[in-house]
Parts: structure tokens; C-alpha cells; sequence
């Protein structure tokens, strides 16, 4: 059994509603859907999210990045799961970018490819996406029934700021992302309101989305630290980070890298010149499920704490393949995804996998990743479509 085809398709799907923060407002999402297509049936799925402002990447360059590479080495028929596994691991694409020092303008494209490739022989050979961790991170796996998924307040003000406080504190969550250093708003009011609605057994963080100036780091940190913040997300611009590693031992503020943490090189670095002390790992940024298990083990190993993050605009696809992440991998201090119905107009899933109740929700535990794919629901947000492979 092999390969008969590999099939990109650029979908775009409305959200249901504008998700603003400081560095961007989306009302769309634009994705990279792969198909994989094995010679009895069987077809995979894999999702990527292409950001020009996270990875440099777009659906232009993704489908100009599959169109100029190779994908025959992936052409082969493994006689395991694990065969598989460490095919799609070693696996090499080459970047269309002169200037991809940090070796990330691929991620998107990779991601999709990967969880395509692991969805189909998933399938083939009966194991959930999950047992990858087994496979390449042992040391990581432990598996979870049951997962609770943390909520994001993004750019209410006002009444409508208290409601969702109040409303997500009923619903029983357990832990909230507050994004801050939006244009025209007042973040400490935001907070004052959030934590008296919320009440003190919230565990609150923040996100900056690089909307800081470093200078004035210390200021803001001293205005919103008294509203129990446990750390803020990528406070400056990915091209400042050097600067705040520089003032960090002075503001005891503790960094998580998001924009600042897509790959291996930046996680190095990071260590190198104590950047942070958090990784927000997304699948898509992190160029799959693969190695963002590599950067979970790198991260562990020095001792830095570790948050499992999603995307704007992720449809059931990337959302099954972070359920299995979440629920294999031990040592992540808080959960993001499966925001399906609540953010997409089509989830492309049969079923729907949202959490439930206060981010409740349970293991995938199917092959592969565990759903079946809606194929109408596919064609009717697809822009265009492409044969890479077949």
C-alpha cells in the first residue's frame, strides 16, 4: 500500500465573529487543507494556517512551496505505524525564502503534510495520532481521557467585558488569557473589571501579541502584576526580544515566546540568551505534530514551562490533531483550541469536537485523528485546488 495522490486545497471560511487583538483583526480565515490519498480508500487530513505575520507564511507561498518540492520520497509503503511516523519525520522540505534564518517559512506547509500523512496510515494501521508521542517523545506520554481547555477574552470593553467575565466564571473555567495592549483601550481598567468578575480563583494571563515597547515593559508589568498574573505572552516584537532579555532580571515578569518561538533554532536561542521562560507551542507555527513534541522535550529538559496554543480560525482538523497533543503530552500548564463552532462558520467535521461546559473535553480515540471529515462541507470553502502528488 502507498501514496496515490497528495491533493492542496486553499479553503477560506467566514468566523462568526471579528477576532481583534493588538497586532491584527481577522474576519476570515485563510487555510491550507492536504489531502492524503492512499491506494485502498483511505484519505488523510491535514491542516495548516499560513500567517505572514507569525512564520512569514500565506497560501500564495504555501501551494509555491509544495509545487517546487519534491514529495516522491513520501511515495513508499511502511510496513508499521512507527515506519510511518519516522518517514513523514525525515521528510525534508526546502524553502522558496532567501531570508528563512530561522528555518520556519515552511511550518504551515509541513504541518499539513504531516498530519495528512499520519491521518491516512493512522487509519491504515488502526492507531490514534496520539501514539506518536509514544513514538518520538516516550519520556513526554501521558495519556488523559479528559482535558480542560483554557478561555480568551480578546477586545470586549464595558458591559459586554463584565458579561463574558462573569459568564466564563459560571461556565466553570478554570483559567483565562486576557489580550491586552489593544489600541484605545485601557488595560488596567479591562483587568480591574475581568478579576472583580471573575473573582481571585481565576488564573489570569496575558497576551500582548508584540504590542509593548520595551521601555516601557516595566510600567506596564507594575500597573497589571496586582491583578494576579501568572505570565505574559510575547510582550515585544519578536525583533526586540534581545532588548527585553536584557531587562529582564530587573522585572520580575515571567515571558512566554509565541511569536518568538516557531522553531528549533529560536528554542536554542532562547535558552542561549534567556529569552523567556515559557513556550506557547502551536502545531501550525511549530511546523507539526512532530516537532512540536521535539520543542516539548527541548523545553522540559531546560526547564520551561510550556502552554499548548491554537490558531485563529483552526477547523476540526488542527483541532483533533492538538486534542491528541493535549491529552499524550504531560507538563503543559494550559490548553487552547477546539473553539470549533464558537469561531468558525464550517468546522468541516462530521461531528462536532468543541469543548464543553468550562473547556471540558474528552480523548479522541479513533485512528488517525479520531473524526470524519464533513467532504461537502469541504468543497463549499474551497478557493482552489491543487494535485501535488498523483
Amino acid at each position: 500500500m502507498n501514496i496515490q495522490k497528495l491533493v492542496a486545497r486553499h479553503i477560506r471560511i467566514p468566523l462568526r465573529k471579528p477576532i481583534k487583538h493588538a497586532s491584527h483583526e481577522r474576519r476570515e480565515t485563510d487555510n491550507l487543507l492536504m489531502e492524503c490519498h492512499l491506494g485502498n480508500g483511505i484519505v488523510g487530513y491535514g491542516e495548516g494556517v499560513p500567517r505572514d505575520y507569525v512564520t512569514g507564511e500565506t497560501i500564495a507561498s504555501a501551494l509555491a512551496v509544495l509545487q517546487k518540492n519534491d514529495l516522491s520520497p513520501l511515495k513508499i509503503s511502511p510496513a508499521s505505524f512507527e515506519e510511518a511516523i519516522r518517514a513523514i519525520e525525515s521528510w525534508n522540505i526546502t524553502s522558496i525564502q532567501q531570508d528563512d534564518a530561522r528555518g520556519i517559512s515552511t511550518h504551515a506547509v509541513r504541518c499539513a503534510v504531516e498530519l495528512a500523512w499520519l491521518d491516512a496510515w493512522g487509519h491504515y494501521f488502526q492507531k490514534p495520532l496520539s501514539s506518536v508521542t509514544n513514538i518520538i517523545a516516550p519520556e513526554l506520554f501521558q495519556p488523559r481521557d479528559r482535558i480542560q481547555y483554557s478561555v480568551a477574552i480578546t477586545s470586549a470593553t464595558g458591559f459586554k467585558l463584565a458579561m463574558q467575565a462573569m459568564t466564563r466564571r459560571w461556565f466553570g473555567f478554570k483559567q483565562c488569557k486576557v489580550k491586552v495592549g489593544i489600541a484605545g483601550q485601557n488595560d488596567v481598567a479591562r483587568l480591574r473589571t475581568i478579576r472583580k468578575y471573575m473573582g481571585s480563583g481565576m488564573e489570569l494571563r496575558l497576551d500582548a501579541n508584540e504590542a509593548w515597547k520595551v521601555d516601557e515593559v516595566a510600567e506596564h508589568w507594575e500597573q497589571l502584576s496586582p491583578f494576579q498574573i501568572r505570565w505574559v505572552e510575547q510582550p515585544v516584537l519578536h525583533e526586540e526580544i534581545g532588548k527585553l532579555a536584557r531587562i529582564r532580571a530587573a522585572i520580575p515578569m515571567p515571558v512566554m515566546l509565541d511569536e518568538s518561538l516557531c522553531g528549533m533554532a529560536d528554542a536554542q536561542q532562547c535558552v542561549q540568551e534567556r529569552w523567556g521562560d515559557l513556550f506557547n507551542l502551536r502545531l501550525s507555527k511549530c511546523g507539526g505534530f512532530i516537532r512540536t513534541l521535539k520543542l516539548a522535550q527541548f523545553a522540559q529538559q531546560h526547564r520551561l514551562g510550556l502552554q499548548l496554543g491554537c490558531q485563529v480560525g483552526e477547523t476540526a482538523v488542527l483541532s483533533a490533531a492538538g486534542r491528541h497533543f493535549a491529552c499524550s503530552v504531560k507538563g503543559l500548564l494550559a490548553l487552547e483550541g477546539s473553539y470549533d463552532r464558537w469561531l468558525v462558520k464550517e468546522s468541516l467535521g462530521m461531528h462536532d469536537i468543541t469543548f464543553g461546559v468550562g473547556g471540558k473535553a474528552a480523548a479522541l480515540n479513533g485512528p488517525g485523528l479520531g473524526i470524519q471529515i464533513h467532504h461537502d462541507a469541504v468543497e463549499r470553502v474551497t478557493q482552489s485546488k491543487v494535485v501535488i502528488l498523483g
